[in-house]
């Protein structure tokens, strides 16, 4: 709609903004997980059987450029307006409209979802409410490594991915803060996501434990891993994935040797079974 359909309806409804008629927000703060669903709510006075025809519902995301989310005018959608970030995405429950709510449902929540959203609704009168969402992507798995550099001095490196930035913090046995004693670089891909790598060089005895702490401050969230120098014999201490590719060059080398074996062993009995005149001589070599 060319017209901003906040605007739109206040002037509507004047009239009526001295009327007892308010718009409420049960909870005007959503935290979702990147990619799940979620459904936000604000309500309203109906008094008696809601009359659709006489129904506005605004729902906008107020960026540096107001993105319109959904439009109910007059009991008719209208989609014509929508933004394009949330087309094939949004609901309205319109079976809730009867009992007041306004449930705004948006699916496969992206980050750039994240933000202010106002809802509202124009039924003989005009009210809003503001509503935060936020959108977080979890730093739950840390690939992380021990790398020996020499005369008792170890790199430990630690690197995840999530949303929103978080902190790395690193800390001994003790747990007393290495934090600066550490270099911690960030990058963002197509996807938005932080890409967080930390490193901290340190000379230590072995046997000894460091943690490392992705602290997400603005979601009050860590996830945590612990690194280990141990004894090893090329004095590099590997990650989990790379010790489970270890673990598979091993068996495929057993393996590899295996039919190596049986197939060397084939072959030379059947050359013994041929050699009847050199019998007891090639039988002896066989199985030396």
């Amino acid at each position: 709609m060319e017209k901003p359909l906040l605007l739109y309806v206040f002037l509507f409804y004047w009239h009526f903004l001295n009327a007892l008629f308010t718009v409420e927000a049960p909870q005007s703060l959503y935290t979702v997980e990147l990619g799940n669903n979620v459904t936000m709510e604000c309500t309203f006075p109906v008094n008696g059987k809601l009359k659709f025809r006489d129904l506005s519902v605004s729902w906008e995301k107020k960026d540096k450029l107001k993105k319109q989310v959904y439009v109910l005018l007059k009991g008719e959608e209208d989609f014509k307006s929508q933004h394009s970030d949330f087309r094939g995405r949004i609901k309205l429950l319109k079976e809730n409209l009867n009992l007041g709510q306004s449930l705004l449902q948006i699916t496969d929540v992206k980050l750039r979802d994240a933000g202010f959203y106002r809802c509202l609704i124009g039924y003989g009168g005009a009210d809003y409410k503001t509503i935060n969402l936020k959108v977080k992507a979890p730093y739950r798995t840390i690939t992380h490594g021990v790398v020996s550099t020499g005369d008792n001095e170890w790199k430990l490196t630690c690197q995840s991915e999530g949303y929103p930035q978080a902190e790395v913090i690193w800390q001994n046995r003790e747990h007393e803060d290495l934090t600066d004693k550490a270099n911690t670089s960030y990058e963002t891909g197509s996807d938005q996501l932080y890409r967080v790598t930390s490193t901290l060089t340190i000379k230590s005895r072995i046997d000894e434990i460091f943690y490392c702490v992705f602290w997400n401050k603005e979601l009050q969230e860590n996830t945590s891993a612990i690194l280990h120098i141990a004894d090893s014999a090329d004095g590099v201490l590997w990650t989990e994935s790379r010790r489970f590719v270890g673990a598979i060059l091993i068996v495929t080398a057993f393996f590899g040797s295996l039919m190596l074996f049986i197939l060397c062993t084939s072959w030379k009995w059947n050359f013994c079974q041929t050699e009847h005149w050199r019998f007891f001589r090639v039988f002896s070599s066989c199985f030396l």
